[in-house]
């Protein structure tokens, strides 16, 4: 645990604050030689602040492994400190206190899977237009199994996904908004009651939307009831679950949000799902040295915007 005191200029004046900067590149990067690209520096220039490092901070920092160069706990406590504190000198240095999305002309990556792209890529291309901004956003695909592959992608922004269960301290998050499930399927097709009812779920055929395509809350539910869900196919992408919904007498189980976008754009039926279905929360995850970037903050205001119309 940190103590904090007040500054001691002359204690200051002693630190060499571009090794802080070296620390950081070498956290986000994992490598002493992509670190030292980064920084337009030398392999050995970026050892030997390493080295100068380790003695500043009485700690290894990082060691190596196969994975590349791992963190000690010190480390991690020490990144979590200085990434926003380092954001923040840059922002003073370089006077860009604030972003404004009709001067700038940049690319504003997010990553999120393909379900909240449905609702909230047409959101922000509406407000896109509506304020005039010239700014363009870069949407990637990730879930809730890659989500820090994406996290450490420099381009990206923000992150959203389901609320991971652990996350480092180099990653921040925030909630944006709670979900449940709901039932969609083409009406002419399928002949059910409004909304439909457990014995017609059961005996329907099935539409299942799975990353990896393995069994989900809904197997395990009616499993526990003696049944087994009836699947035609599995799909790892949103995107081809309404042409195949639409064409045959079957019940896709998803997100309330992707449902109701199915259902705006193909005229399916939307239902309440006869189980008792779990809720998930989704947030938002930014790499804690981007903390106080100008145009991070502006993005996590503008996807609360989003969540407050959800």
């Amino acid at each position: 645990m940190f103590i904090m005191r007040d500054m001691n200029s002359n204690d200051l004046r002693r630190v060499d604050l571009n090794l802080l900067v070296v620390f950081q590149t070498i956290m986000r990067e994992g490598s002493v030689t992509r670190a030292a690209v980064k920084l337009n520096l030398s392999q050995s220039a970026v050892s030997a602040a390493l080295a100068r490092l380790r003695v500043l901070f009485t700690d290894p920092l990082f060691e190596r492994s196969r994975a590349g160069m791992l963190p000690t706990a010190r480390a991690l406590e020490l990144s979590a400190l200085l990434a926003p504190t380092l954001t923040a000198i840059a922002n003073v240095v370089f006077e860009s206190p604030s972003f404004d999305p009709t001067q700038s002309t940049r690319v504003i990556h997010l990553a999120m899977s393909d379900d909240l792209a449905m609702v909230l890529a047409p959101w922000l291309a509406r407000r896109k237009l509506d304020e005039g901004w010239s700014i363009d956003f870069g949407i990637h695909q990730t879930n809730s199994t890659l989500w820090r592959d994406s996290i450490d992608d420099p381009r990206n922004e923000v992150v959203l996904t389901v609320t991971p269960e652990r996350q480092s301290s180099a990653v921040r998050s925030a909630p944006l908004f709670s979900g449940g499930y709901r039932c969609v399927y083409n009406a002419q097709l399928l002949k059910a009651s409004s909304p439909i009812t457990y014995s017609e779920y059961v005996a329907a055929n099935h539409v299942r939307v799975s990353y990896d395509v393995q069994r989900g809350w809904v197997d395990e539910l009616l499993a526990a009831d003696g049944h087994k869900r009836r699947t035609l196919c599995a799909i790892s992408h949103f995107s081809g679950l309404a042409p195949v919904i639409n064409r045959v007498p079957a019940i896709a189980t998803i997100p309330s949000h992707a449902a109701h976008a199915i259902q705006e754009l193909c005229g399916l039926t939307v239902s309440p799902v006869p189980l008792p279905a779990p809720r998930f929360t989704i947030s938002a995850l930014w790499r804690t040295e981007v903390d106080g970037a100008p145009e991070n903050v502006w993005l996590r205001g503008l996807l609360s915007d989003f969540a407050e119309a959800m």
